[in-house]
C-alpha cells in the first residue's frame, strides 16, 4: 500500500509522486509521461510519450499547471485505489479496501468506469473521468432548465470549447450534489450514445464525496465528506438497494 499526496489544482487533481507531478485520469484509457516508466509504491509501469493526441507537455499547458505524467485506466485498473480529499491523499494498494461507505457497481469502457446516479429521479449512467474538472449530462436532461452562466472548458483529447452552465443535484451515493453542469461536445456524445451514457461525472464531485474504486472487481465506495471516516471496514447491509448498499 501506497499513499501519495494530492490537490485539486485549476479543478484538476495532481499528485506528487516522488517529485513528479501526475495527472490522476480515469478518463484515459492510456497512461503517459515524459519519461518511459512511472512507478508506484516500487513498481514501475511503462507509459506512453503521447496519448489522446497530444504529449503530456501540451497537456500541461492546456491545465495551466506543471505535469510530469498523466496515470491512465491502463494502470489505475491494477490496483484498487482511494482519493481521500479532505486529507489530499491518494492511497493505491495491489490488494483489496472494502472500506466503509456507500458502494455500487460498475462497468468499465476501455478501461474508464460507468457508474449509475440519478438526475431528476431518474436513473442514469455517467462516465467518471477525474481528468474532467466538470460533470457534462446531455441536452435532452437540461433542455427544460434556464442557463445559470456559461464557461469556457477543455476536455483532454477534444481541446477547448464553450457551454452554457445549469445549477443540477445529482444523487450520488445516497445524498444529493448540487454541481453547475455543462453540454458535453458534439466528439464526446457520439461516444456517450454508443455506451448508453448520458454524460461525464467530473472532478467536481471531490468537492462533495470521497471515493474508492476498485476496478478489478468493478466496485466503487463512496462516503459523504464531512460525514464520518471511511473506516473500519463493515458488513454489507442492504444488498437489495438500488443503485447501491452499504458496506
Amino acid at each position: 500500500m501506497k499513499s501519495y499526496p494530492y490537490n485539486l489544482i485549476n479543478g484538476y487533481p495532481i499528485l506528487l509522486m516522488d517529485g513528479l507531478h501526475v495527472l490522476l485520469n480515469t478518463g484515459s484509457s492510456e497512461s503517459m509521461g515524459r519519461e518511459d516508466h512511472i512507478a508506484i509504491d516500487g513498481t514501475a509501469f511503462t507509459v506512453h510519450r503521447s496519448t489522446l493526441r497530444m504529449k503530456i507537455e501540451d497537456l500541461s499547458t492546456m491545465l495551466g499547471t506543471p505535469l510530469d505524467a498523466m496515470l491512465g485506466a491502463d494502470i489505475l485498473t491494477q490496483f484498487d485505489f482511494k482519493l481521500l480529499s479532505e486529507r489530499g491523499q491518494v492511497v493505491f494498494t495491489s490488494g483489496e479496501f472494502r472500506p466503509y461507505g456507500y458502494a455500487n457497481h460498475f462497468e468499465l469502457y476501455m478501461g474508464v468506469p460507468i457508474t449509475p446516479v440519478s438526475v431528476f429521479n431518474r436513473d442514469i449512467r455517467l462516465f467518471f473521468v477525474t481528468g474532467s474538472r466538470r460533470t457534462y449530462l446531455n441536452m435532452e436532461m437540461l433542455h427544460s432548465l434556464t442557463p445559470c452562466g456559461k464557461a469556457k472548458d477543455y476536455y483532454p483529447g477534444l481541446g477547448v470549447f464553450e457551454t452554457p452552465l445549469f445549477h443540477v443535484s445529482i444523487w450520488v451515493a445516497g445524498y444529493d450534489v448540487d454541481l453547475e453542469v455543462g453540454i458535453p461536445p458534439a466528439p464526446l456524445v457520439s461516444m456517450l450514445n454508443q455506451t448508453h451514457s448520458q454524460g461525464i461525472l467530473g472532478a467536481d464531485v471531490l468537492q462533495g464525496f470521497e471515493v474508492c474504486l476498485a476496478p478489478r472487481r468493478r466496485e466503487s465506495f463512496w462516503w459523504r465528506r464531512g460525514f464520518g471516516r471511511e473506516e473500519p471496514e463493515g458488513q454489507r447491509r442492504d444488498p437489495n438497494d438500488v443503485p447501491g448498499y452499504y458496506y
